[in-house]
């Protein structure tokens, strides 16, 4: 499963650490986060780099509550059309339905279900992601989120039955009754917001129903691309710096298995590899451009995990080192061919 959520994720996080006294760039950056990622939908950031950079902050500002803290500083618009399915759907229960069908395309790290009950129903949110750091805090910043979900889809009156948690109890009671308005549960079978099932029936005041029509238009046309090898390319530069632009992270984007992605390259023409490298290439031309910026971080955005690997393809792409690259592209802007 991949480990990418989008840069939207991090709305008003850095204003949060600022206000208790901490430096956002001190953890985003020891996260390895790109500060131009915050806040920007269109942005992927690794899921395992927003859990590190929450915790430690909890840890060092001594803020046990800091999830619950930032889902109250959060809405629904950070998960983009998502949002707009969500809150324009003729009922509670579609709208529900709509965000547990297309959450991957914000995050395929985690997912939602619904259990649907004689007299209370359960959403339920769960990370799929192995090994997240901080997972506790990640999940009550989820919790806090959905339920400010179900006030947008109902009304700011809403109060959830019950708040259940896999995790121990973390923050004192009282924490957890100001955010929640709800009894708490601690060790529970499921990460879940229980809430009465005549709920789901309800009309979500304020819909637009063209809104609704063109945000599911949208979110079905995210893995429904013309061009199977067009989407990739896609892909490759959103993710390729954050070093999550292979075969097994673009198939679980695309919630395909890996040879059935290469299936469809291959009929389409092309390779995965193929197409990973021609991406390289043109951005390593981009980057080696800019004169002062350094090797490595071309080489981290290129997704090379060391600066060797890129002297190494520079060498195959190019027959000379980054260095010579960069001098030759400086010599083309300095002395550019007459029209």
């Amino acid at each position: 499963m991949a480990d990418l959520i989008r840069g939207s994720s991090l709305t008003n996080l850095p204003e949060l650490i600022t206000a208790h006294g901490g430096d956002p760039e001190i953890y985003l950056r020891g996260a390895g986060i790109d500060l131009r990622s915050v806040g920007d939908y269109n942005r992927y950031i690794r899921y395992s780099a927003l859990a590190k950079t929450l915790g430690t902050a909890a840890e060092e500002l001594g803020l046990a509550d800091l999830g619950l803290r930032l889902s109250r500083r959060q809405n629904l618009e950070m998960l983009g059309p998502i949002a707009a399915l969500a809150r324009n759907a003729d009922s509670v229960e579609a709208g529900l339905l709509g965000v547990i069908k297309y959450l991957h395309t914000y995050s395929p790290a985690i997912r939602s279900h619904l259990r649907v009950g004689a007299r209370l129903s359960s959403f339920e949110f769960e990370i799929v992601l192995p090994r997240v750091p901080y997972r506790a805090q990640m999940v009550e910043l989820s919790l806090g989120v959905i339920s400010g979900m179900f006030e947008l889809m109902t009304d700011a009156g809403f109060r959830a039955s019950r708040i259940a948690f896999q995790h121990a109890q973390i923050s004192s009671a009282d924490t957890y009754l100001d955010c929640f308005q709800a009894p708490v549960e601690f060790d529970a079978e499921a990460d879940a917001l229980v809430f009465p099932t005549g709920l789901l029936s309800r009309a979500i005041p304020g819909k637009d129903g063209l809104a609704y029509a063109l945000a599911t238009r949208y979110l079905g046309e995210q893995h429904r691309y013309p061009s199977v090898d067009k989407h990739v390319v896609e892909l490759i530069g959103k993710l390729l710096p954050v070093g999550q632009a292979t075969l097994v992270d673009i198939a679980g984007v695309l919630l395909m298995h890996p040879r059935a992605l290469q299936r469809q390259l291959a009929e389409a023409g092309t390779t995965f590899e193929g197409l990973l490298d021609e991406r390289r290439v043109a951005l390593a031309r981009e980057l080696l451009a800019v004169p002062d910026l350094p090797l490595s971080v071309v080489a981290t955005r290129l997704g090379y995990s060391e600066q060797s690997s890129l002297t190494r393809s520079c060498r195959r792409w190019f027959g000379v080192t980054p260095l010579a690259v960069r001098r030759e592209l400086g010599r083309q802007e300095s002395h550019p061919r007459p029209l």
